[in-house]
């Protein structure tokens, strides 16, 4: 399916704005593709229960093949569910109206590159039904968006990947959509190029776009995003708010001019230390420990003591909650 025709399919009629709680919300959604002529069932995704709260920027994340891309191929209406179902926008996941406000960008959208960049969104516009008086300002405002107004005259085949992406995220903005569903809308692009989307992605959330995006580049998510949900396997193993989930790695004591006596008595209770000319830098992971190295500390006339919490940063939540995951299927299998 091309690049447009898939356009058309998505958007269709107006909708109200949603009056529940959650933009997306999925309830055990299921979906099994048969291979190899109905012999060999694959489930991509599987009791998937999803939940998007509004004005947000989320994150999908997952490693190759854990299902993301289904999932929004079902979100979008693309993919029929095998099991389960959901809602996105107050509507039933497939319903027609709610495509109208849905602006999506696929992982890699084939663009008609023959197109000058203004032609390509003009008939993006035409396509997302936008009224025909309106379609020359929106191609505008949406260029000036994504700071491509300067190459509105280039045909597609001259921009880099970068631009293009870009331009993917321009034609999802003409319609002035609720919901900004982006498949991977980093990936490839060289630092100048991802800092060029994550400006654009900023922006858009200043201007109240709920944004569902899926990413490998775990740094950038965790700029960017208020809460995530992490898929392995086809299954959700980790959702909630960013900061919740991150929690904190222990903490870190700073200490000046610490008595050598103390260290053989706290070194067994830290996770790391070291020493830069008369402070001694402690990093105390477990909770009980923190407080036993508080009290050894103070009882040990240390009267210059810092302390700040250490916070994990997403890739070491990312790995734990995967590596745990996968350990946790294997014993399953294992015992089944």
């Amino acid at each position: 399916m091309s690049f447009e025709k898939c356009l058309y399919f998505v958007r269709q009629n107006p909708l109200t704005e949603p009056s529940d709680n959650h933009i997306i919300e999925t309830q055990g959604l299921t979906k099994v593709y048969n291979r190899w002529f109905g012999f060999r069932m694959t489930e991509a995704v599987s009791g998937l229960d999803l939940k998007v709260p509004p004005d947000c920027t989320f994150g999908f994340l997952g490693p190759n093949g854990a299902g993301k891309t289904t999932t929004i191929k079902m979100l979008l209406g693309l993919v029929r569910p095998t099991r389960g179902g959901g809602r996105v926008l107050d509507r039933p996941l497939g319903n027609q109206e709610v495509r109208k406000r849905i602006g999506f960008l696929p992982e890699e959208p084939a663009f008609s590159r023959h197109l000058k960049a203004r032609e390509f969104l003009t008939l993006c516009a035409k396509l997302s039904h936008v009224e025909p008086d309106e379609q020359k300002k929106r191609v505008g405002e949406a260029l000036e968006t994504v700071k491509l107004s300067h190459r509105a005259g280039s045909r597609l085949s001259e921009f880099s990947r970068g631009m293009l992406q870009r331009i993917g995220i321009a034609q999802a903005l003409l319609h002035d959509p609720t919901l900004l569903i982006l498949d991977e809308p980093m990936t490839g692009l060289d630092p100048p190029g991802r800092r060029e989307i994550k400006e654009i992605m900023q922006n858009l959330r200043q201007r109240e776009k709920t944004i569902f995006f899926s990413s490998h580049i775990l740094s950038d998510v965790e700029e960017l995003c208020d809460s995530i949900g992490i898929l392995n396997q086809g299954r959700l193993v980790l959702s909630g708010p960013i900061l919740d989930l991150l929690g904190t790695a222990g903490v870190e004591y700073t200490v000046t001019n610490m008595p050598a006596t103390l260290l053989p008595t706290i070194e067994p209770l830290v996770a790391g230390m070291q020493k830069r000319n008369d402070q001694w830098i402690l990093q105390v992971a477990e909770k009980p420990n923190q407080e036993k190295v508080r009290r050894i500390l103070s009882d040990g006339g240390c009267s210059d003591i810092e302390s700040h919490r250490l916070q994990k940063n997403l890739d070491d939540v990312f790995m734990e909650t995967i590596e745990a995951d996968n350990e946790r299927r294997g014993k399953e299998t294992q015992h089944g």
